[in-house]
Formats: C-alpha cells, structure tokens, sequence
C-alpha cells in the first residue's frame, strides 16, 4: 500500500514538471520579449575621405516593432547615410539604381533618427555611412524590437509534452483489462 501511494506520489510530481514545462514552452512562444541591441558604438571612429563603412545587423525571427536608434555626429566633416533592406543591397552595391532606402541623409554633420520599421525587416538591415571628407566620427546605431522565442518555447513544450504522454502511457500499460 505504502509502496502504491509512493509511486502515485512520484507519477504526480512528474506529471507537475511536465505540465510546468509545457505552460513555459507556450509561454515562451505566445509572449513578446522585449529586446534592446547596439549594433554599432562608433565612439572616437575615422573614415577616410570617400570611403564608405557598411553595418549589417540581422533581425531574428518573429521580431515585430522594429526601431532604429541612430545618433552620430561628426566633427569639421560631413557624410552621407543610407539605410537600406537586403533585397535593395546587391542593387546599392552594384550601382544599378532603382532601390529604395529605409532612410536616407546626404553631406549631413550629425544625425538623430528613430525609424520605425512598420514592415518588420526579415533578414538583414544595411547601414551605410559614406565620409564625404575625412571623417571623425561619433555615436551610437542600436535597435529595439519584439521578439517571440519560439525555438526554444518548441523544446520547453516537446519536453513537457513528452513527459505528460510517458506517464499516460505507463499507467494505461500496466492496467490489466477487465473480462
């Protein structure tokens, strides 16, 4: 009787950590976190004349409102930014025209920008800075989003998921059928 009641007692704690991970799998895919990223802290940053510095940074999956922070500024010199989708960067790099940019500001000393990414960009997000002088330049780009952590939401839920089927599966394997 005792030995019954412990492994009921046992089945029981097993089956709360299966319900448990699956409540943080669904959580974790359902909620949105909230993420704040510096892609670039430029600080103290030289560019020679007519030289041009690329960024890349890469969105994951699922994120939604999108921002980008972008605050420089540049000492006795001036540059040209383009902010530009993936799909607009083999354009842009081939001079072939016809893209269109996120954001764009020519022969500018500073820069404090926040765009909002209505359409959240999939894939990567280009910044191009293009010294029109010698360049010192200063500040910070960064980016803010949503993002729902489905991956490992997926896990946390498979894990649970299994475990609750483990003991559904035992207890009905060693019932006996009744004749």
């Amino acid at each position: 009787m005792i030995e019954k009641e412990s492994r009921e007692k046992k089945n029981s704690t097993i089956l709360i950590i299966g319900i448990i991970f699956s409540f943080f799998g669904i959580s974790f895919m359902s909620i949105p976190f909230p993420n704040n990223v510096v892609i670039e802290n430029l600080g103290q940053f030289s560019i020679g004349e007519g030289v041009t510095y690329i960024v890349h940074y890469n969105y994951p999956m699922f994120s939604h409102d999108q921002e980008l922070i972008i605050s420089l500024g540049a000492v006795n010199s001036s540059f040209t930014i383009i902010v530009i989708d993936d799909s607009d960067f083999e354009a842009w790099i081939n001079e072939q025209g016809g893209y269109l940019p996120r954001y764009e500001v020519q022969n500018s000393s500073g820069v404090y920008k926040v765009l909002y990414l209505n359409q959240p960009i999939i894939g990567l997000l280009n910044i191009i800075i293009t010294a029109e002088t010698s360049l010192e330049i200063y500040g910070t780009i960064q980016t803010s989003f949503s993002s729902h952590y489905v991956v490992e939401g997926s896990i946390l839920l498979m894990i649970g998921v299994t475990i609750i089927l483990y003991l559904v599966l035992k207890k009905n394997k060693f019932k006996k059928p009744k004749r």
